[in-house]
C-alpha cells in the first residue's frame, strides 16, 4: 500500500477526525483541494520520500515526510490537530515542524510529520 493511501485510511479511519471536519470523510482531500466552500477541511501529500540507507545497491529503509494542511474559517486547529497526530503516530510518523498563516479569509496550519520506512 502506498504512503498515501495508507495516511487516507488511517485519517478516514478515525472517528474522532472525520467528526470534526465540514463533511466527514468527503473533507479530506489528497493534494489539493477544490475551493471546498464550506471548512474546516483537511489536506495532505507526500512531500518527500528519500532513500535513508542502501547496501550493495538495495534500498533497504526510506524517509517519508507528510503534509497536512488544515484549513478553517475561524482559525481554531487544536482539536483536529491532535486528532491528526493521533492517526499518524500509529503509523510510526512524528510530527516536524508547523507553521501557520492566513490566505484570504482561510486560516491555515501545516505541519509535516515523519517516519522511516523498509525499503522497497
Amino acid at each position: 500500500m502506498s504512503v498515501a493511501k495508507m495516511v487516507y485510511q488511517s485519517f478516514v479511519c478515525s472517528k474522532k477526525l472525520t467528526q470534526l471536519l465540514a463533511h466527514g470523510k468527503k473533507s479530506i482531500y489528497h493534494g489539493r483541494s477544490p475551493d471546498a466552500g464550506t471548512y474546516p477541511i483537511l489536506v495532505y501529500s507526500v512531500i518527500s520520500d528519500v532513500p535513508a540507507l542502501s547496501v550493495d545497491g538495495a534500498e533497504l529503509e526510506r524517509r517519508v515526510t507528510v503534509r497536512i494542511h488544515i484549513m478553517t474559517k475561524d482559525g481554531r486547529f487544536r482539536e483536529i490537530h491532535k486528532a491528526v497526530q493521533n492517526a499518524l503516530l500509529p503509523l510510526g510518523f512524528v510530527r516536524a515542524q508547523t507553521q501557520e498563516f492566513v490566505e484570504k479569509d482561510i486560516f491555515v496550519e501545516i505541519t509535516d510529520y515523519r517516519t522511516a520506512m523498509e525499503g522497497e
